[in-house]
């Protein structure tokens, strides 16, 4: 597949880039693991060591409903044996108890310098849900199966598509990546599946999956007066700053030069707006953030935090400017 890019007044070809091994394209998977199925994905582990098989799951991560989603990255075409090896690990994961799940979220989360709790509330806060919105019970119900690679291996996707007719949530991605000025491009396309093969129909907080758009963000804090103009003021910030706004799925994305900046989603009752900074914070850093927002949490991209009042606008706006001046200069 070619990728051009518009530069001045012709087409510039990009170039194929070629991650150095499965553990590249796996350490960008691991921050942010939209890419795999378009839809916001929580991961909770990687490279867990799991009974039913020698090897490990390159990444494992929960999806909105509680089901698991068990991801298996392969650099180049894979082989046949590449599906042998992730239906043992879907047969290791469905065995999982809810307080192993936990376990291994509590490890990964020690791994990424991040505060940790409890599975539920850790899903809960990725996914905007309010407290108990989702019960222990609701997890690894199902078990979702995804398989990464750079091309399409015929054989393989004919077994595949067995598997999928037999009711197995089974998923074939094939993706291309290459080079961008400053940047790296990944074009994905979904060779079987995308979507779970049978899920009960259930509800959990916000469960529609949909691009947040400036319009909806601002609609849903709407009958929150306060909050309402707050958000105003917070879009005008970042537009004045010259951000670009990205819709993407159940969230707002303001990127600055090129780089991640901020996202943010409301809150399911209008009570506040949760932003999450991306940038480098030392621990006095999170310290004075501790002390002047709420629920501030640390994450590998940076900190997320509450906004529901003009004087945590003020502060954050600091905090915004300090990130935003570390990508200008």
């Amino acid at each position: 597949m070619e990728v051009y890019r518009w530069e001045d007044r012709k087409f510039g070809k990009l170039e194929p880039l070629r991650f150095g091994g499965e553990r590249d394209f796996e350490d960008l998977l691991e921050k942010d693991a939209t890419l795999v199925l378009g839809e916001p994905l929580c991961v909770i582990s990687r490279q867990p060591p799991l009974s039913t098989s020698k090897q490990k799951i390159d990444l494992l991560a929960l999806d909105r409903q509680g089901n698991c989603v068990i991801i298996e990255l392969k650099r180049g075409k894979p082989s046949r044996t590449a599906i042998t090896q992730i239906l043992e690990y879907a047969a290791g994961v469905a065995q999982l108890s809810f307080i192993e799940l936990e376990t291994l979220a509590y490890r990964w989360c020690q791994q990424q310098g991040k505060e940790f709790s409890s599975l539920t509330a850790l899903h809960s806060e990725f996914f905007g849900y309010e407290p108990g919105d989702i019960r222990k019970s609701a997890f690894n119900q199902k078990q979702r199966l995804v398989l990464v690679s750079e091309g399409v291996d015929t054989r393989v996707l004919e077994v595949a598509e067995y598997l999928r007719a037999l009711g197995l949530d089974l998923t074939y991605i094939s993706y291309f990546s290459y080079h961008a000025p400053d940047e790296i491009l990944v074009a994905t396309e979904t060779v079987l599946g995308g979507t779970l093969v049978k899920e009960e129909e259930r509800s959990y907080g916000q469960t529609t999956q949909q691009f947040m758009t400036l319009e909806l963000f601002i609609e849903m804090l709407q009958e929150n007066e306060e909050l309402s103009q707050i958000a105003h003021e917070f879009v005008e910030y970042v537009e004045a700053c010259g951000a670009t706004l990205r819709p993407r799925i159940a969230k707002l994305r303001m990127t600055f030069g090129g780089h991640w900046w901020l996202d943010t989603y409301p809150s399911r009752r209008a009570t506040h707006f949760r932003v999450d900074v991306h940038g480098d914070f030392t621990p006095l850093h999170i310290v004075e953030c501790r002390a002047n927002l709420p629920n501030v949490t640390v994450k590998n991209f940076g900190i997320s935090f509450n906004i529901a009042s003009k004087a945590h606008l003020d502060y954050a706006i600091e905090v915004f400017e300090r990130v935003r001046n570390s990508i200008l200069f």
